[in-house]
């Protein structure tokens, strides 16, 4: 399974450059990012890790058809560099669409446009990839997804064009459309809605996403019409020396016997000097309402040299707190730090990225 792979990527990236260099409206692009890490939990031994930070390959183009409207298309695959071998093509971002005056549509999968235009637009030091990446925001945010890069499948995605500097979206996923086998098991759904708006130094966006009918709520087939959601607001400012990000989140969560909610915050802070980048990022998370011990907190704080507009060499430190019940922070290439409540866990890391 590893050579096929290999070959079909390989393959992939074969076909890209040829239709590129053939056709003008077709774009082949990817990003490598690694890092050599030395990750520790709390109370545990530390291990010394190469881990791929979403490397990723891809094509994507457009077919202008008159009249204001185009076809488009994107197929981007997750690639790997510290060795693993799971990938497949089209497992990230992946789409065909049409592009109209009245805005655009695409059908294929996607994280969704609420994670885009809040919680990965403010992950500036590592593009919420790696060990880093933020682990507190709702997951109702993608579909509470088990696919592969926690993307939706089955997704319909509309955009809407910008009118001073305001864009409409929304998104409706079918995920894995699980058949109905009770009659109470209900087809897992999810929807977003986002309304951002973009001028000069700003950007901000107010999201809500509602993810029903993903999770297992009693261990058999016949219950599971949970409706997890979650709204949120923020953006960034572009002051010029400094560059500042923040979001705050309200999420609600089903139980078979209760509805419990949280608040999330996150604010992140970077400081361009010359080629010099050097970045904070700081999540809290509270205790669901009526628990205790379920909130956590995460620190990064991040330096990036910019070799050129491509490349980048970059270091931080991460930290992940979770209360005694709490249990973000492991899974992914650090699964042998475990699951466990309450664990805490760390990160030291230095990388190089290149875009091309």
């Amino acid at each position: 399974m590893k050579k096929t792979t290999r070959i079909t990527l390989a393959t992939l990236a074969g076909l890209a450059a040829l239709n590129a260099h053939a056709e003008s409206n077709v774009v082949f692009y990817g990003r490598v990012n690694a890092t050599f890490e030395n990750v520790k939990a709390e109370q545990g031994p530390a291990h010394n890790v190469v881990n791929d930070n979403a490397s990723r390959i891809g094509f994507r183009g457009t077919e202008e058809l008159g009249g204001g409207m185009a076809a488009l298309f994107q197929v981007e695959s997750r690639i790997r560099v510290d060795g693993s071998d799971s990938t497949s093509l089209a497992s990230r971002d992946s789409f065909v669409g049409l592009r109209t005056p009245q805005g655009t549509l695409r059908l294929g999968r996607t994280l969704g446009p609420a994670y885009y235009a809040l919680y990965d637009y403010i992950s500036m030091h590592n593009h919420d990839s790696g060990y880093s990446a933020d682990a507190l925001l709702s997951s109702a945010v993608t579909g509470n997804s088990t696919a592969a890069g926690g993307r939706m499948n089955n997704t319909v995605w509309y955009t809407s064009p910008t009118l001073a500097g305001f864009t409409f979206e929304a998104d409706y996923a079918l995920l894995d459309e699980a058949p109905t086998t009770t009659g109470t098991k209900r087809t897992p759904h999810h929807l977003g809605l986002v309304g951002s708006y973009d001028r000069g130094p700003l950007h901000a966006a107010i999201t809500y996403v509602s993810a029903q009918n993903t999770k297992d709520l009693d261990g058999s087939d016949a219950v599971r019409l949970n409706n997890d959601r979650a709204i949120s607001a923020g953006g960034s400012y572009n002051f010029g020396p400094l560059v500042l990000g923040a979001l705050f989140e309200r999420s609600r969560r089903d139980t078979l016997t209760d509805t419990v909610s949280r608040n999330y915050y996150r604010v992140a802070l970077m400081a361009p000097v010359g080629a010099h980048e050097f970045h904070l990022n700081v999540g809290v998370a509270g205790d669901y309402s009526g628990t205790h011990d379920t909130a956590g907190k995460q620190y990064t704080v991040a330096y990036n040299y910019n070799l050129s507009k491509r490349s980048k060499l970059y270091a931080y430190y991460t930290r992940i707190d979770n209360d005694s019940a709490q249990t973000v922070g492991g899974g992914g290439a650090y699964n042998f730090l475990g699951t466990a409540a309450g664990l805490d866990n760390r990160s030291i890391a230095a990388g190089i990225r290149h875009n091309f």
